[in-house]
């Protein structure tokens, strides 16, 4: 096995520097680093191997921005979700690099080809919690997960809505407020409850 050389504090900085550079994509800003930076690091390795370690250490990359981004639990809390798309419908057949982690899944703007970001957020805008999930995954599904610990009240729209959900949730102390659809019965709703629904 092949010792990295780069520290992991070393390989988690780049790869931030990155993201916040103005350079457009990775080659580039790691061919300025090599040129220009280099006296900041005992050793860069070739560019391929940079990308390989920046891969291999996703998972603290991630533990690293979760504990960065994690706001505070309030008394009001919003849910959603977002499509991730990896490639156009058309070229799924001829791309496999992100098969494992990718899926077909449908949103209301129709099928894509990707993962799902599941956010929580409370009334600062801060994010509370986030989960990425295959494209196929089912909003509602990620709930429970995602406020796991949480309490108040969480504001969702139609694709959360759930009498099983609501009453699972409602254990743990949460209270989960959603339109109804148009084929349940209609549920009226607080002032209050109507004004954070429309946030």
């Amino acid at each position: 096995i092949r010792v990295a050389q780069l520290s992991l504090s070393e390989i988690i900085f780049i790869a931030i520097w990155y993201k916040s550079s103005h350079f457009n994509n990775f080659k580039a800003f790691f061919t300025w680093l090599k040129e220009d930076k280099s006296h900041l690091f005992k050793y860069l390795p070739c560019y391929q191997r940079m990308i390989h370690l920046i891969k291999m250490h996703q998972l603290a990359l991630h533990a690293l921005h979760a504990a960065l981004m994690k706001g505070q639990g309030t008394q009001y809390l919003w849910i959603d979700s977002t499509t991730l798309p990896v490639y156009k419908n058309q070229r799924i057949h001829r791309h496999k690099s992100l098969v494992q982690i990718a899926s077909r899944g449908r949103s209301s703007m129709g099928w894509f080809y990707g993962c799902k970001l599941h956010i929580v957020m409370n009334q600062f805008g801060e994010i509370t919690c986030s989960a990425l999930s295959n494209g196929h995954v089912a909003d509602i599904k990620a709930v429970e997960q995602l406020v796991n610990g949480l309490n108040g009240k969480l504001y969702g729209d139609r694709g959360y809505t759930s009498q099983e959900l609501k009453s699972r949730l409602q254990v743990q102390g949460m209270d989960l407020i959603t339109y109804h659809r148009k084929n349940m019965e209609s549920v009226q709703l607080s002032t209050s409850d109507e004004y954070h629904l429309r946030q």
